[in-house]
């Protein structure tokens, strides 16, 4: 597998991921083939680049945290929640909500070694619903590794579901702009924290305060210099620091109209680099051991020369995961199926990660 930019895919090529609308519903299947009116309508979309298989591995499955149908059903929701309160027709659905958000609780449960490797494409014309259940599982996973009971695991999940609620009265037109917005759009964005809190706090006798919470706090940092309150340290409340940190990740992950989305081992050393102002200093090494620097499907190319497609990545040894080996250093394609295991081979280390559209010119 392999993450080729969509100006760059030809007829034939097949999908390795589902690519979804952002409201979680299916755009392109896994294994389905590229044909040259699915490349128009990915670019009208504004989705920059996708997952197709690669010849050379056809077996590899990316690990999941949770089940897609979990993940499809949770996006659904949200999707159903906040439009019932866009359009004022009822009040919010608080126990659907709750009920998955206790799914999501369940499954990373039994699921809670797992590690954070590829984010899903969606497109780009809203992202709140997508990206709402992507930040309720990492922070979950964080929480689990954190010692969460499961009573307070389904408040922090429900209250990541919700936490841009408040970007309903922020405006479609604005949440959809394709450009960085103006100084004036931004006051008006900023003030999704407190309109979120309103919001849900019109529910208090069905959401929990912390719940609640993770809608006004989820932007405040931990030096204080975040918003809408300018909370510091320890008055921020545990649910939004961790909240906070996993809703940067997702964002630097995925695609936008105005830049392309940072690798996972980018964002890894981006959030190292601001984590010891912005965010909780106990909290973030246990997200940042979760990421899998170079995830199952990345390529790589290895100090010795060679480039290859990691397969597999150990908990705890985010930097030396096991490399089927493609080219060598002459760019001679290997022969066969011919592993690596970096963490048999000391002296290897990855030099780089390789853009599959590289790949792919090379051989």
């Amino acid at each position: 597998m392999q993450r080729i930019v969509v100006s760059e895919l030809k007829n034939g090529m097949v999908t390795a991921r589902n690519v979804l609308s952002a409201d979680g519903k299916l755009l392109l299947a896994d294994g389905q083939a590229i044909t040259e009116s699915y490349i128009r309508r990915l670019q009208e979309l504004g989705i920059y680049a996708i997952y197709v298989r690669n010849p050379y591995i056809s077996d590899l499955e990316i690990p999941a945290i949770i089940a897609e149908e979990t993940r499809q059903s949770g996006i659904q929701t949200v999707k159903r929640a906040l439009d019932v309160l866009r359009n004022k027709r009822a009040d919010l659905a608080v126990t659907e909500v709750q009920q998955s958000a206790r799914r999501i609780v369940a499954e990373i449960i039994r699921n809670r070694k797992a590690m954070v490797h590829l984010t899903e494409i969606r497109a780009h014309d809203d992202c709140t619903f997508a990206h709402s259940v992507d930040v309720c599982i990492l922070a979950v996973l964080v929480a689990v590794e954190m010692g969460y009971a499961e009573t307070r695991l389904n408040e922090l999940a429900v209250g990541a579901l919700l936490h841009d609620v408040g970007k309903l009265r922020v405006g479609q037109q604005l949440l959809t702009k394709p450009d960085r917005l103006t100084d004036d759009e931004m006051v008006r964005m900023k003030g999704h924290p407190w309109f979120g809190f309103e919001i849900l706090r019109a529910h208090k006798g069905q959401l929990s305060i912390p719940s609640i919470h993770v809608a006004l706090q989820h932007h405040e940092k931990f030096d204080g210099t975040g918003y809408p309150r300018g909370l510091a340290g320890m008055a921020i409340h545990e649910f939004s620091r961790i909240v906070s940190i996993v809703d940067v990740y997702d964002a630097i992950t995925s695609d936008r109209p105005y830049r392309k989305a940072l690798l996972p081992h980018e964002a890894y050393e981006l959030l190292q680099m601001t984590g010891a102002q912005h965010f909780d200093p106990a909290i973030l090494p246990v997200f940042l051991d979760k990421i899998a620097l170079y995830p199952v499907g990345a390529t790589v190319r290895l100090n010795t020369g060679d480039i290859g497609i990691v397969t597999f990545v150990e908990p705890g040894l985010p930097t030396r995961p096991v490399i089927q080996l493609v080219l060598d250093k002459h760019r001679r394609l290997y022969p066969g199926a011919t592993t690596l295991d970096m963490r048999n081979h000391l002296t290897v280390f990855i030099d780089q990660v390789v853009d599959g559209t590289q790949l792919s010119n090379l051989i």
